[in-house]
């Protein structure tokens, strides 16, 4: 059977089965695990036949972007719901995802090949900004998914999560919604950071002359942009992922004091040690993937 048109059935009885409910989105997440129980498409999709699959298929789905960056090495688009309430993707993975996050969306997923260590936890605000929050992480469960597991995805707190792929390739199937109502999706940091990834226009494009900068060497004036940034009146969510970036390409650890300083004295809500840990913990990453 080609793998396209098994999903679009999938997909379309959902939908079906979803509008009978007056797509309720509380109802969704169950929605979708049952379709992924009952349904088991892992034992009808192969990563390797799909492959081939895209050689004899006359159209593919479009392919869903946000804002250039992807999820998963590479993501597939394999099924657009009408009106595009929810989609079905499958993502290859090759490496270890380490991100905390929760959801702006609903919806479950599977594992269809290799182990993923599923990890759970809460987050307690206690101060910052709306878009770059401090607060106590604490781990809440783990447990080892191999193929045909299945878990909901809750949007908001309700589900604070990462997924880590110990299988070289990890493949993982997903059904969600685009974006709920009220709910922006946040990335947290072990250091105690909770941060929104959302970046404005005039935001992106000023991290795009950044990152140029810094490819080009010029890490003088990639410093400069960075302090202006700071005293301006962009989200703190930019600031931070300007010295994010600039550490990620230049591997200048040894100017996170300067930065985060210069960060914390713009940003008082951010406390200049739980910023520092932060970009200490990716310096720390990065070093042990060195070793390996």
């Amino acid at each position: 059977m080609n793998i396209l048109s098994y999903v679009e059935s999938l997909g379309a009885g959902l939908n079906a089965e979803w509008e009978s409910i007056d797509f309720s989105i509380s109802a969704f997440p169950e929605l979708a695990h049952n379709t992924i129980l009952n349904k088991r498409p892992e034992e009808v999709i192969d990563i390797y036949q799909l492959t081939e699959d895209l050689l004899q298929y006359p159209a593919i789905p479009k392919q869903r972007f946000n804002h250039g960056s992807q999820f998963g090495q590479p993501p597939f688009t394999l099924y657009v719901s009408p009106g595009q309430r929810f989609f079905i993707e499958m993502y290859l993975w090759s490496s270890v995802d380490m991100t905390i996050h929760d959801h702006p969306f609903s919806g479950a997923f599977s594992i269809f090949e290799g182990t993923c260590k599923h990890e759970t936890f809460t987050f307690e605000r206690t101060g910052g900004y709306d878009t770059l929050q401090t607060g106590i992480l604490k781990s809440e469960t783990n447990e080892l998914l191999s193929r045909g597991d299945s878990r909901t995805i809750l949007n908001g707190s309700r589900l604070i999560h990462r997924n880590l792929h110990l299988s070289r390739p990890t493949v993982t199937f997903i059904i969600r919604t685009y974006r709920d109502p009220g709910f922006t999706g946040m990335i947290f940091e072990e250091s105690g950071l909770g941060i929104v990834p959302d970046l404005g226009v005039s935001e992106s494009k000023y991290l795009d002359y950044l990152d140029g900068f810094i490819q080009l060497h010029n890490y003088s004036h990639a410093i400069k942009m960075i302090k202006l940034l700071m005293n301006s009146n962009v989200s703190p969510y930019a600031k931070f992922r300007a010295i994010e970036m600039y550490l990620e390409d230049t591997r200048h650890y040894h100017e996170i004091d300067m930065l985060a300083d210069t960060f914390c004295s713009a940003n008082p809500l951010i406390p200049f040690r739980i910023l520092k840990d932060s970009f200490e913990l990716r310096k720390k990453r990065y070093l042990l993937s060195e070793a390996k």
